[in-house]
């Protein structure tokens, strides 16, 4: 429908026409005036109105490009120790000193967190005590064996003098009783002392070897009792030294649960140390890429000082908050900072698509669905745009259908322009 300007024009010149006048010239003047007038109103007819044009600093834009699309997923999350050491309270006792927290650099000899117990410490002295004690019983006991032993040696000794003493005057007898000079009966008796004391040397002998078994025994037992009180000292040595608690392997405090001054009971968690040489990455992936996601695929973490190289080892099918985790084994070089518990970025590469037509990702845009862009045009509007999109990243998308290489679109959340084909850009 013409506009009410439009009509007036259009009747004035139907008068013009029907109604010639007789200064010609003066009648061409206002009908070439009148045709202007009417150029002008068509072309502002045709113009986009206020509501279909933007400006062009509220944009932007990206060119479709062509080339080689690699598909990457990425997450956040961060590294783990493999071998993390949780340390435990080995008595109950009180929080005296802590000395390192959250976040410290440990050797396995820095000391974390020191403890007291009175009942430890009194049990340590009363195992020193003991240990002690059977020490010198055991002394005492060797002592006495020895005392023991010499008196048994200095019988046998008396005895075996004795019966050389008759073996002497039973030979002398012998020469001597067949001349009258010594009766018989003497001699019988001498050789029945020789017969008494060779028993008695006998006996003596057999006693002191039953005696030495005996003490060697004895000694046995009481190096048994030294051992055992070596143990019980031992063992509340340690726990006395449990109370100095100590880091264990090199690594980091990853975290710390107790306070100065608070009581711990047996078994209880003190702090949690992690390694800093044996770690990997924990992922958390979107749900929606899941599909994506493979053993064996390449990942990049990203430090915030560098890049590690891995691969994903594990994805875990539990969903979590929307969210599935993928755990990552690092085979590259640890950068300096890499450390348990850092917050860091991993890029999975899920595959690649050759010579595919893609452009960063417009605003509201999913992957496989089908939108309209406002294509970019030279005499500075933009047309509406029916496209097809394919396979996407958390950057770029493919296009299936709709561009071309080099055709540059509006990637601005363009919803309210969707009732219009054309929007003039404007400064």
């Amino acid at each position: 429908m013409l506009s009410e300007i439009e009509k007036t024009v259009w009747n004035r010149v139907m008068d013009v026409v029907v109604k010639p006048k007789k200064n010609t010239k003066r009648h061409l003047s206002i009908l070439a005036f009148v045709c202007l007038l009417l150029a002008a109103c068509i072309w502002l007819f045709l113009q986009p109105s206020h509501a279909q044009q933007i400006k062009a600093n509220e944009i932007w834009s990206a060119k479709v490009e062509q080339g080689v699309l690699n598909l990457e997923v990425s997450g956040f999350g961060r590294l783990k120790s493999k071998k993390p050491r949780l340390l435990t309270a080995k008595s109950q006792a009180t929080v005296d000193e802590i000395i390192l927290k959250p976040g410290a650099e440990v050797t396995p000899e820095s000391v974390i967190l020191r403890l007291s117990d009175p009942n430890i410490t009194q049990s340590v002295r009363d195992a020193k005590r003991a240990y002690i004690d059977s020490q010198n019983q055991r002394i005492q006991t060797d002592i006495n064996q020895k005392r023991e032993l010499l008196a048994q040696q200095a019988e046998l000794a008396r005895i075996q003098a004795d019966l050389e003493s008759a073996e002497l005057e039973a030979n002398a007898q012998s020469q001597l009783v067949s001349k009258g000079i010594v009766s018989n009966i003497d001699y019988q008796r001498t050789k029945l002392q020789v017969r008494q004391l060779t028993r008695r040397l006998e006996i003596e002998t057999a006693r002191i070897t039953q005696l030495e078994a005996l003490h060697a025994a004895n000694l046995k037992i009481a190096d048994s009792n030294i051992l055992a009180q070596q143990e019980a000292l031992d063992l509340v040595q340690q726990q006395l030294d449990s109370l100095t608690v100590k880091a264990g392997i090199h690594g980091v405090v990853q975290s710390l649960s107790v306070e100065l001054g608070q009581a711990v009971n047996l078994g209880e968690q003190l702090a949690l140390v992690g390694s800093t040489t044996d770690l990997y990455a924990l992922l958390n992936v979107p749900q929606s890429k899941m599909q994506s996601i493979q053993l064996a695929q390449a990942v990049s973490i990203n430090t915030r000082r560098g890049e590690i190289s891995g691969e994903v080892i594990r994805i875990d099918p539990v969903i979590n908050n929307g969210n599935i985790q993928v755990e990552v084994a690092l085979n590259g070089a640890l950068t300096d900072n890499a450390r348990p518990e850092l917050n860091i970025e991993g890029t999975i590469a899920v595959g690649q698509l050759e010579n595919a037509l893609f452009i960063k990702k417009p605003v509201n845009v999913k992957a496989f669905s089908n939108s309209t862009l406002f294509k970019l045009t030279d005499n500075g509007s933009a047309i509406a745009t029916p496209i097809q999109f394919g396979a996407a990243t958390d950057e770029q998308i493919q296009i299936l259908a709709g561009a071309q290489a080099h055709e540059q679109f509006i990637l601005n959340d363009m919803t309210r322009w969707q009732a219009h084909t054309h929007i003039a850009i404007v400064k």
